[in-house]
Formats: structure tokens, sequence, C-alpha cells
């Protein structure tokens, strides 16, 4: 049985990752864990006198509770699955640190959440929330574009920098995702003319027994590469292997004339080199 972190601010990209998962894990046995995450300094006294009956916590939970109640009934009416189990949580704490004590807490497989999907600033991509869970989650995390709808997934696309030296363990990872969702993979490899030879042997030899397809490109910025692979292949999901918090900044400010929004039409999982 999987557990899967569903993520709610109760948005329209929010709800539409959440119908994403229903569809991408619908052969899976799987338990959702719907969490809510608010600050409480962003109640105000009126939430206190709602009912005088109630201790604090009822009173900050009671609203969202109800719609977080009201969703999972929309869940199990629309698909009907006996495979899922749904349980509901509302915390009030750093949003990060919310969702680490749940992955924690319910020994998490995988998180789901959306993004903006609007161009721009890595920040406005993604949302701050989403991205800092991308830095600061060590979980496998899908996310879901704004508005995108679930299709059959064949082809999944890892590509990798110059500083992805990646270990078998990691390898595994990502292999063992590929095969149990009966997916192609792609490996992309980007690295500077001079590293080559070098890189590629290594590549081959770590690949030696995975089923993929294996390309290079030299010379050019990593966003570019995947950029062009992605017009050129027909790609349902990215993976991306994230090494420290810094590499999504990276990523999608190297530069401000690009298409930010290329990347985002899919659905992206990340990877990251510890506790996946």
């Amino acid at each position: 049985m999987k557990s899967i972190l569903l993520l709610t601010d109760f948005s329209k990209s929010a709800t539409n990752a959440i119908h994403y998962a229903m569809h991408f894990f619908q052969a899976e046995t799987c338990v959702f864990h719907i969490m809510n995450i608010h600050k409480a300094g962003t109640f105000i006294s009126d939430d206190l006198m709602t009912s005088p009956s109630e201790n604090i916590y009822e009173s900050f939970t009671k609203a969202p509770k109800k719609k977080l109640n009201a969703l999972v009934t929309d869940l199990k009416h629309t698909y009907n699955n006996p495979n899922h189990t749904f349980e509901i949580s509302v915390d009030f704490d750093v949003f990060t640190d919310a969702v680490n004590q749940n992955i924690k807490a319910n020994a998490i497989d995988f998180v789901v959440m959306g993004s903006n999907g609007i161009t721009g600033a890595s920040e406005i991509i993604f949302g701050s929330n989403t991205l800092n869970v991308i830095r600061q989650v060590m979980c496998k995390t899908l996310v879901i574009p704004k508005g995108y709808k679930f299709k059959p997934i064949s082809n999944f696309l890892l590509p990798l920098q110059d500083n992805d030296a990646i270990k078998k363990k990691q390898l595994d990872v990502i292999n063992d995702f590929t095969k149990h969702f009966n997916l192609k993979l792609h490996v992309l490899r980007v690295c500077n003319k001079n590293e080559v030879k070098q890189t590629v042997s290594s590549d081959q030899k770590k690949l030696s027994t995975f089923d993929c397809k294996y390309s290079v490109e030299e010379d050019v910025t990593f966003y570019q590469a995947v950029t062009a692979y992605l017009k050129s292949n027909s790609i349902d999901m990215t993976g991306l292997i994230v090494h420290d918090k810094s590499f999504i900044k990276r990523f999608f400010t190297e530069s401000p004339t690009i298409e930010l929004s290329k990347i985002i039409k899919s659905p992206l999982m990340i990877f990251h080199t510890r506790n996946n």
C-alpha cells in the first residue's frame, strides 16, 4: 500500500492536482492523506468567537475540515475506487515543517501538489509553497501544472546536468518508478565538450542494465537542452534530481529570456539525492 500526501489550499490548481493523483494512482492501493496547512497568525479574533464552547484548535480547524470532508466525499463519488482510502488533517506550522512532519508520521511515498503555471520568476511559476517543498522536502514530489488534465503516460525524461554524478541507488529509484508505471525512460545528459568522453563512459556503465534511450547534448545550457528535447520528443513527464536547495532556482532563472512555461506544461517528478 502506498501513502500519498495531497496538499491543498482549496485553490483550483490544488484541486486539479488531487484529481490528477486519483488517475495517476488509479491502479494502486493507496491511502491519501489530504492536508491543509495554515499559519495560526492568519486567523483573526472573530474566529475564536464563533463558538465559545469550542477550544482554539477546534475553532481554527472547523472550516477547513468541513472543506476537506466535502472534497473527500466528492472524490469518493467521482472515482468510487475501492483501493483508495482517505485521511484528512489541518496543520498550523511553517509550511515545509508541516509537510515533513506528515511525511514522517505517515511514511509518505509521494507528495502531490499543484503549481501556479504562470510564466515569470520561479516563485511565480510554482508558488512559494511549491518551490519550498521542492527545495526542502526530501520526498518524491509530483508537481502538476495549473489546468493540466490527466492523460495516459508513456515517456519519462530524466535530464542530467554536468554536476549530476548519479549514484546507482538514485538511478535504481528512478528506474523502479518508470518500470512500476510502465514508462519509457529517456536520459538526456548535458555536458561540456571536453568532458563528454569521460561523462558518457561513466553514464553508460551505470545505465548498462537499464532499458532507456540515452542522448547527449554538448555546450548548451541545461535549460536549452531540455527545452529542445521536449520539442522533438513526445514526453509526458519530466523528472528532476534536486541536489540542494538552490538547484531549482538556478535551473529556472539561468536566462530570463527563456520560455519557462515549456518545462512546466507537463508534470514534474522531483527526486532528491537524499531519502528517495
